[in-house]
């Protein structure tokens, strides 16, 4: 059984910082933070994903909340279902 650990607030700072100096290049990413290429390019996909999903209900959404509050709903939402 593998045991999965969500990646700390630094971890995701770092990981932020080095995507935007090394763009897609996961294997340098890996190499500068304690993570296997595999972990690095899942964590990027899995990012790309809860973002589009989040776009697509915000441009989706009918109600009269603003989308500050939308978006703040949806990473609530989504945080708490991975749980």
């Amino acid at each position: 059984m593998t045991y999965r650990k969500r990646w700390s607030d630094a971890e995701n700072e770092e990981f932020a910082r080095l995507l935007h100096i090394f763009k897609k290049d996961f294997n340098v990413i890996s190499e500068r933070m304690n993570k296997t290429y595999t972990q690095v390019r899942s964590h990027y996909y899995n990012l790309e994903q809860k973002e589009a999903k989040a776009a697509k209900i915000l441009k989706n959404s009918s109600s009269k909340v603003s989308s500050s509050e939308s978006l703040h709903l949806i990473v609530f939402d989504t945080d708490s279902q991975q749980k």
